[in-house]
């Protein structure tokens, strides 16, 4: 009797953990305070986003398309309804509290008081960057010491990434089997990684 009941909790146990799991890939709160804006990468199979909110607004930035397969899905786990655009001839832009500009083929955000620089193989300067996006490299990435957090797509080779990995710098992967969430306020920046369902996107 009491292999059953502890084979019984074993069961309802692992059940319980991928039934949450499938909860959290089907919706995520944000949990936006009022001074806060969140920064979700969206790498998608045939796409790269970013989708930026407030309490008050939502916007996506494409950054790199084929096709919009799995973004309207992916906008819906977050209950967003976001205004859309595609960045990839825009050289300057102001969305809401968010300023965008490209120079030396390099997109940067400014938003509350930083800045996402979004690194395509032809950014060249580095040292007015909070926080640095590799979406694409093709040669080693030299790291400036003021940049607080890069963020490197999963599909980069480790020998590009080799001055990253070994920085004291904080580093996270942005991959198709989870959601990188960039939350930041007027004080402090938090990085928070939810794991999506593999083949979802």
């Amino acid at each position: 009797m009491k292999k059953v009941i502890v084979l019984s909790i074993i069961l309802f146990l692992v059940f319980l953990h991928f039934d949450t799991r499938a909860f959290v890939a089907k919706h995520i709160d944000l949990k936006l305070k009022d001074n806060e804006t969140s920064i979700v990468f969206l790498r998608l199979k045939n796409s790269k986003s970013l989708l930026i909110n407030t309490l008050d607004n939502s916007n996506l930035f494409v950054l790199e398309y084929k096709n919009d397969e799995g973004i309207k899905e992916a906008v819906k786990i977050f209950d967003s309804r976001p205004n859309v655009f595609y960045l990839k001839n825009s050289l300057e832009k102001k969305v809401d509290n968010i300023y965008i500009t490209r120079k030396n083929g390099m997109f940067r955000f400014r938003i509350n008081n930083y800045t996402l620089c979004i690194y395509d193989d032809n950014g060249y300067e580095m040292k007015s960057c909070d926080f640095v996006y590799l979406m694409n490299l093709n040669k080693s990435f030299l790291v400036d010491e003021n940049i607080s957090t890069i963020f490197y797509d999963d599909d980069i080779s480790k020998k590009w990434l080799l001055e990253v990995q070994e920085s004291w710098i904080d580093n996270r992967i942005v991959s198709t089997d989870s959601f990188t969430i960039l939350k930041l306020n007027e004080e402090s920046y938090n990085v928070v990684v939810v794991p999506s369902t593999k083949g979802f996107f």
